[in-house]
C-alpha cells in the first residue's frame, strides 16, 4: 500500500471536499463516492474516496442524512469553500461588461442608484439583494441650493458628501429673482460646505441670530429647518433598500419550506435585519483589508437566518464607508460567483458616486468662473 505524503493527502481531501460541495450546490442531492470518482478523480478507487469522505464527516465537514446514502456539506464545509474561493475568485469578463452596461443605464441620483443596486444584485444572483446606506447622523454637507421653479415656488436641494440627495419643494410669499438666489446659494455654501450636519446647523443658527435683510433671514431660517429635518433620527429600516424576496423563495428547497415563515419574518422586520447589517458594516469598516464578508447559516446572529448565507461588502468612497451592499441566499449558493459579484458591484457603486461627485465639483467651479 502506497503511503501518500501528508501534503498530497491533504490536497486530495480538499479536492474531494470541494467536489462534494460543488456537486451538491448544482444538484441539491447527497453526493456519493462513486460519483466523485467519475467526476474527476481517475485512478482513485471509490473505497479510498469513501474513506476520505468518512474522515471529512468525522471532522465535521460532511453530513450523511441516511446511513446508506451520500453526504452533504455542513456549515463548516461551506466556510472552508468560501475561504478557498476568496483566494482565487475572479469574475468573467463578459459578465463584468454586461453589469457595467446595465449600471451605466442607471440614474445619476444617488439614492435612486442605491435602490437600483439592490434590484441588480437580486436579478443577477437570483436571491435577495440589499443596500444599507450610512446613517444621516454621520453625513456631511456638500452643498445646499435653492432653485427657482417659478415666481413663488422654490426647490431646496441638499447634497451630502456621501452622495445622499434630498429635495424639498416650498412656496414663498414674496417673489425673489434667480440672480439673488444664486448669490444666496454661494453665500450659504461658503459657510457650510464640508461640515457635518450638526456643525452646519450651528453655523446657520449663528448667522440667523445676527439678523440681516428680511429676505436673507427667511431663507437662512428655511436652510436651518431643512438641516433640522435631515438630522432627525433615522430608523435603521429607512437606511435599507431590499429587493428580490420572491427570488429568495424560489431558491429555497422543499426541505426548508417549514422554516420559510421564520426567514421571511426577519426579512420583513426590516429594523432588526438592518441592525444586523449595520453591525456588519462597522466590522468591515474596522477590518481595512477585508473586501467581502460571508456569514453562513449559524454564523448569522439572528436564528431566523440559520438556513441562509449573507455575502456583503462595504462600499467606500475615498476611504470613507458610505454603505453596505450584498445578497441573502441559500447556503448551497454558488459562492465563487456571488462573492465576485458583490465585490465588483460594490466597487462599481463606489466609482459611480466618486465620478458623480467629481462632475458636480467641476460644474460648481465652472459656475463660479
Amino acid at each position: 500500500m502506497r503511503i501518500l505524503k501528508p501534503e498530497i493527502a491533504k490536497q486530495r481531501e480538499e479536492k474531494i471536499l470541494r467536489m462534494v460541495i460543488q456537486e451538491y450546490v448544482e444538484t441539491r442531492k447527497p453526493v456519493g463516492s462513486e460519483l466523485v470518482a467519475q467526476k474527476g478523480l481517475p485512478g482513485v478507487s471509490s473505497a479510498t474516496i469513501r474513506n476520505t469522505m468518512k474522515k471529512l464527516e468525522d471532522e465535521g465537514y460532511l453530513y450523511q442524512p441516511h446511513a446508506s446514502g451520500g453526504r452533504i456539506p455542513t456549515d463548516k464545509a461551506y466556510r472552508y469553500y468560501v475561504d478557498y474561493l476568496s483566494k482565487i475568485q475572479k469574475i468573467a469578463v463578459k459578465e463584468r461588461e454586461r453589469i457595467e452596461s446595465q449600471y451605466r443605464q442607471g440614474s445619476a441620483e444617488i439614492n435612486r442608484v442605491m435602490a437600483q443596486t439592490s434590484k441588480m444584485l437580486s436579478m443577477l444572483s437570483h436571491s435577495a439583494g440589499f443596500v444599507l446606506s450610512s446613517n444621516v447622523q454621520d453625513l456631511s454637507v456638500q452643498r445646499l441650493d435653492f432653485i427657482p421653479l417659478g415666481p413663488f415656488n422654490i426647490l431646496a436641494v441638499l447634497i451630502t458628501e456621501e452622495g445622499v440627495i434630498k429635495h424639498w419643494p416650498f412656496r414663498i410669499n414674496r417673489a425673489v429673482s434667480p440672480a439673488w438666489l444664486m448669490m444666496f446659494n454661494h453665500f450659504i455654501n461658503e459657510q457650510i460646505s464640508g461640515l457635518p450636519l450638526k456643525e452646519a446647523r450651528r453655523v446657520l443658527r449663528v448667522n440667523l441670530s445676527r439678523g440681516g435683510l428680511e429676505q436673507e433671514r427667511g431663507f437662512t431660517q428655511l436652510a436651518c429647518d431643512i438641516l433640522d429635518e435631515m438630522a432627525q433620527k433615522q430608523t435603521r429600516a429607512e437606511q435599507l433598500y431590499l429587493d428580490g424576496m420572491s427570488q429568495l423563495i424560489e431558491n429555497i428547497s422543499q426541505d426548508d419550506y417549514g422554516r420559510l415563515g421564520q426567514m421571511m419574518r426577519i426579512m420583513e422586520e426590516r429594523d432588526r435585519f438592518a441592525g444586523l447589517l449595520n453591525e456588519k458594516m462597522h466590522q468591515l469598516e474596522a477590518e481595512a483589508g477585508t473586501k467581502v464578508d460571508v456569514s453562513i447559516g449559524t454564523e448569522n446572529e439572528l436564528k431566523e437566518l440559520k438556513d441562509l448565507s449573507i455575502i456583503s461588502s462595504a462600499c467606500k468612497v475615498d476611504g470613507k464607508t458610505i454603505g453596505l451592499i450584498g445578497i441573502v441566499g441559500p447556503k448551497h449558493m454558488q459562492y465563487n460567483r456571488m462573492m465576485s459579484l458583490v465585490n465588483f458591484i460594490g466597487e462599481l457603486l463606489g466609482t459611480t458616486i466618486r465620478n458623480w461627485q467629481a462632475s458636480l465639483e467641476f460644474k460648481e467651479k465652472s459656475e463660479d468662473e
